[in-house]
């Protein structure tokens, strides 16, 4: 995965794409930091979660892990360049080097259908997690793997690289084995790119739509999970 990452632009090619940002928008106003908490950004990238967030709760202390070699230099560049303090490292290998409980939240967006063990991964993320604490999972939905397949071969973003979009059900399964109970779940995103004026028709149907609909035809799950004390 990493090998993938270091191949692309990735920051150019997420421009074009209006969904891009809306992982970060759309997932803000279901949880909240509390002042002064340890956050984990897990796979930050290019540290544009990192600084939305930071921005947002300027009292946080983030911690950021990147897959990518390229994503850890983006990233500490970003960050500096916004007057911003973040420790920012690269995933080698699982265990994570974090202690147990030592977040107050951990922030994952699109990064689970990367890993090559979901069920062990989301295990670290729930070890790492502070009980009472919030975690904030995002992931593609299944049934828009043959949009990214067609917008990756005819190169207009960056593509998904090695990934396995995992099933609703068996990533409900991953989450509540490992004490993570699900407080909130939204799925965003009906038109990804395009001219304002379909974005803006996309977002009026999301509003317009009921959840249960949106949960099937959408493009972003989005979970919001609170561990058990």
């Amino acid at each position: 995965m990493a090998a993938h990452w270091d191949s692309v632009a990735y920051d150019k090619s997420n421009a074009k794409i209006d969904s891009y940002l809306r992982r970060f928008i759309d997932s803000a106003p279901l949880f909240t930091i509390p002042p002064q908490a340890q956050v984990l950004d897990i796979d930050c990238r290019t540290a544009n979660g990192t600084i939305f967030f930071q921005n947002k709760y300027p009292t946080a202390t983030l911690s950021c892990i990147a897959m990518a070699e390229s994503f850890v230099r983006i990233a500490r560049e970003k960050i500096g360049m916004h007057g911003m303090q973040a420790s920012v490292t690269q995933l080698q290998s699982l265990p994570l080097s974090a202690a147990s409980e030592q977040f107050d939240t951990v922030l994952c967006y699109e990064t689970v259908e990367h890993v090559p063990d979901p069920q062990v991964f989301i295990a670290e993320l729930a070890r790492v997690l502070k009980p009472n604490g919030t975690l904030v999972l995002t992931t593609p939905n299944r049934l828009w793997e043959p949009i990214h397949w067609l917008s990756a071969t005819f190169k207009l973003d960056h593509g998904e690289g090695p990934h396995r979009m995992l099933p609703r059900k068996e990533l409900i399964g991953y989450l509540t084995n490992n004490g993570l109970h699900i407080q909130i779940e939204r799925t965003f995103v009906l038109i990804p790119a395009g001219p304002k004026w379909l974005l803006r028709f996309g977002k009026w149907l999301e509003n317009t739509l009921p959840q249960p609909v949106l949960q099937v035809i959408a493009l972003r799950r989005t979970f919001i999970c609170h561990k058990s004390s």
